[in-house]
């Protein structure tokens, strides 16, 4: 029987009224947006109101909203527009980045593209010191998660931002992109301040419908994809009005709870890893989160009970009713991959050993504290095994 949903970072349940208005746009406003009847001219001005709506929210202007499939579909964008360069260059992206960041990354070395990917320090956060580093004059493209998907460790944007536009001087200017997937709908945005060239949204991280996002743009650029001048020419096809509708009204929801689910969110964390805390061969990924827990999401934790793997405890722990993840959903049925947390400065025994724990609104800390128990039992009755 299902008990608690701890996987939030990998997809969050619908919201029930974001789900009506799913439902109702799908069957009361069908038309497709490039149509010039009436029934398409209702859907054109649905989807520029949303636009309007969310650009509001983030900090941007209403052209700057690019509405896309998805996060991974944001971040490809990007990315597969500097295959249209007219030569390859120089490109800086961090060993932690999502696989939907880091596979686009190895697609433009294939074509000649030279990559640093730079590493983090212990506490798993990127040194601006060491982007500014890695800067060359053919540098056309630095790459930055705003909070890292395994480890909810909070990159200091603003900081690598500013190091990068001290340096360009004369020089082209450099493309500044920010996976935002696990920041938007938890913290506050403004695109504008923040100072970057594009910063990808998926709307079911924020209890949205799943297959929608936003790509958020400085200036329209040339895109690889082709077929239709939909959504500035960058993003060809049919638009998703009920997904882009329903992905509005979840982040409205999710604007006007941040600061209650905060710190509802704080203090559940904070229970939980008071309640790890008394289980000596319990390890928090990355160990610095004890000492520093601000520059961390509350929403996301990793664990580790050495010597058990990761996907046994997981296991054990989904026929308690509870389910947690070994890391980022995208990689889970496949063997498993330790890149992100190995590059986040943990040690490989130790990442292969880890559990994901992610929440959301509706967990309580009651739940949570229900979860470390159960959580420490099943542990200690692995170690018996493992050892």
């Amino acid at each position: 029987m299902k008990h608690l949903y701890l996987d939030w970072a990998a997809t969050s349940p619908i919201h029930p009224e974001v789900a009506k208005v799913q439902k109702q746009v799908g069957e009361d406003i069908f038309g497709n947006p490039s149509s010039i009847h009436d029934w398409g001219l209702e859907a054109r001005d649905l989807m520029e109101s949303c636009r309007q709506r969310c650009a509001k929210l983030l900090g941007a202007k209403e052209k700057q909203v690019i509405f896309t499939g998805g996060g991974s579909e944001s971040n490809n964008l990007v990315f597969s527009s500097f295959l249209l360069k007219a030569s390859p260059g120089h490109a800086i992206v961090p060993l932690f980045e999502h696989a939907s960041v880091y596979e686009p990354s190895r697609m433009l070395e294939r074509f000649g593209w030279e990559v640093t990917r730079v590493p983090t320090g212990k506490d798993g956060r990127i040194e601006p010191d060491r982007v500014e580093e890695a800067l060359k004059k053919n540098t056309a493209l630095v790459s930055l998660m705003m909070v890292n998907n395994e480890t909810g460790a909070i990159q200091p944007v603003a900081e690598v931002v500013q190091k990068i536009r001290n340096q360009e001087g004369e020089r082209r200017p450099i493309h500044i992109h920010v996976d935002a997937v696990q920041a938007v709908g938890k913290f506050p945005i403004n695109f504008q301040e923040l100072g970057v060239d594009s910063l990808s949204v998926s709307a079911h991280k924020f209890r949205g419908p799943r297959g929608v996002g936003m790509l958020l743009v400085r200036k329209a650029f040339s895109s690889l994809l082709t077929g239709g001048g939909q959504e500035y020419s960058m993003r060809p096809g049919t638009e998703n009005v009920p997904g882009i509708a329903a992905m509005t009204r979840a982040l409205e929801l999710a604007y006007e709870g941040m600061e209650k689910n905060r710190i509802q969110a704080e203090e559940g964390m904070s229970t939980l890893l008071s309640r790890v805390q008394k289980c000596k061969e319990c390890k928090v990924l990355p160990e610095t989160r004890y000492s520093n827990p601000a520059v961390y999401s509350p929403y996301i934790l990793s664990l580790a009970f050495p010597p058990i793997p990761g996907e046994v405890l997981v296991r054990v722990l989904n026929e308690r009713g509870f389910g947690v993840s070994t890391g980022s959903a995208c990689s889970s049925r496949k063997k498993r991959d330790t890149r992100v947390l190995e590059a986040s400065g943990v040690p490989s025994s130790l990442a292969f050993s880890s559990i994901r724990i992610s929440i959301g609104p509706t967990v309580t800390t009651e739940q949570l504290e229900y979860f470390a128990e159960t959580l420490l039992r099943e542990a200690s009755i692995l170690f018996k095994v493992a050892k």
